[in-house]
């Protein structure tokens, strides 16, 4: 199965607004401009994921794939597809919060990191203020340079 990932577009919003919907998210996504979609091969959005820019340094947030419609390895070709389209975006450092051990991101490369380590830039967004303040949340940071 193909996927595609580009910027969301005003288009988008109901379809992803029925996404988080369906997987019972209260929250939906209110700046456009900093979530991409994903589609399959039917043109079909499959999956959003939340991109903040600040500089050189990305923060993924609130990835949310239709199980429904596209196949299990989805998430781990989305991240990989987010990834690309941050680095092509000019993003050459990525940072992910998660709970509990969130198992896909090392395999993708990511590394778990202490949250000391992540840049003020990337502390004073928002997602990041908000996510990090709950128990037992995970670091990542993952670097865009290999990408090619």
């Amino acid at each position: 199965m193909s996927l595609t990932v580009r910027k969301m577009e005003e288009t988008d919003v109901l379809a992803v607004q029925h996404l988080f919907a369906r997987v019972g998210s209260a929250k939906t996504p209110n700046q456009i401009d900093s979530f991409v979609v994903v589609e399959n091969e039917e043109g079909t959005l499959v999956g959003t994921v939340g991109l903040d820019k600040v500089l050189d340094l990305g923060l993924l947030r609130t990835l949310v794939i239709d199980s429904q419609k596209t196949h299990a390895m989805a998430a781990v070709e989305f991240i990989q597809l987010a990834l690309a389209f941050a680095h092509s975006e000019g993003v050459n450092h990525v940072y992910a919060l998660s709970s509990g051990k969130a198992s896909l991101f090392e395999p993708l490369g990511f590394q778990q990191i202490s949250k000391r380590l992540i840049p003020e830039e990337i502390k004073q967004l928002e997602h990041y203020q908000h996510i990090s303040s709950i128990n037992d949340t995970i670091a990542w940071s993952y670097n865009c340079s290999h990408i090619v």
